[in-house]
């Protein structure tokens, strides 16, 4: 009998620890935020992934009784910002607003500032911003089918800007290469901004990008928007077929989520997706986005984790088949 008394001793003693914990954590949720939030965007300020990072702030702000402090830690290709709250308490304080770019980042660098996979407690996906392929109106090709002709009878012969080597549009360019067996000549520029400039110049031919920039040059005639990479057309230009319609499962965005630092508690992270998920919901801000071609998403943690294996394992195989490398 007094065998059994210890270990039984010890099984009451971890029950207890582990009901300390659980009511801790639930008190937490509850007291949750005592003091301003940090949001951390690994990007400049002035963007479009800025933008949308403030309009969270703003209203989690308003939601949840405390500042939001957006914190702009650009450089890198995002390992700044995000290594920055890979290394930050896990107590919900500080989070980041960032692209799916750790999905990409650990193919490109032999050498990584964070796990993608380890370090970080998903929150939710917040947007997608699916890539249109717009093209110079010297480009003799007036529909996307009628591109893919013209690429396939004139192999490397146009131009297409990417913002750089081994960014989600570069990608996307190799991935059309792929799917429609062509071949494009891309030039990397330090941002779409500069690569949008030289397609209106003439200088190149192609670019892929979101839609708000270019958007005017489109309706002017200054561009054309042969087609979209999400997988079905977008409300914001109906005449533009999908990739996908020409070749299943074609897909190129760039994706926005929500996370925190790994070990970040549980009822604190549904109280951040549920606040996430008022600002998915809210019809006035989906009509907003929607006209600049951006799509809110929303769902749930777990769903998140599930989509970012999904898009590690598509992107990895696509960087590893191509062999692009930063460093």
């Amino acid at each position: 009998m007094q065998r059994l008394a210890l270990p039984l001793r010890s099984m009451l003693r971890a029950a207890s620890l582990l009901l300390l914990t659980v009511c801790a954590a639930a008190a937490t949720a509850q007291t949750y935020p005592d003091k301003p939030v940090k949001l951390i965007v690994p990007y400049a300020a002035g963007g479009f992934s800025d933008a949308l990072a403030r309009l969270v702030a703003q209203r989690f702000t308003e939601s949840l009784g405390q500042t939001v402090v957006v914190e702009n830690k650009p450089g890198a290709s995002t390992n700044i910002g995000f290594a920055a709250v890979a290394k930050s308490p896990p107590d919900g304080y500080t989070l980041v607003f960032g692209t799916g770019a750790p999905t990409i980042n650990p193919f490109l660098f032999s050498k990584m500032p964070y796990d993608a996979e380890r370090d970080f407690a998903p929150i939710g996906r917040v947007a997608d911003l699916p890539y249109v392929l717009f093209a110079h109106p010297s480009v003799p090709a007036a529909t996307f089918k009628e591109l893919i002709a013209y690429c396939k009878a004139h192999p490397g012969k146009l131009n297409i800007g990417t913002p750089g080597n081994g960014t989600t549009p570069h990608l996307a360019v190799k991935l059309l290469e792929e799917a429609a067996g062509i071949s494009l000549q891309s030039v990397h520029y330090k941002g779409n901004g500069p690569a949008l400039n030289d397609l209106l110049g003439g200088q190149i031919q192609l670019l892929f990008d979101g839609l708000q920039q270019p958007q005017p040059f489109v309706r002017s005639g200054k561009l054309k928007a042969l087609a979209v990479a999400s997988p079905q057309r977008i409300p914001s230009l109906p005449d533009a077929p999908a990739i996908a319609e020409t070749y299943p499962g074609y897909e190129a965005m760039t994706w926005y989520q929500l996370l925190a630092p790994a070990g970040t508690p549980a009822p604190v992270i549904a109280k951040l997706n549920a606040e996430l998920r008022k600002f998915i919901d809210d019809p006035a801000q989906r009509a907003q986005l929607l006209a600049q071609g951006a799509v809110l998403r929303g769902g749930t943690p777990a769903e998140l984790a599930e989509y970012t294996k999904a898009e590690t394992a598509r992107w990895g195989a696509i960087i590893k088949k191509n062999r692009i490398q930063l460093d």
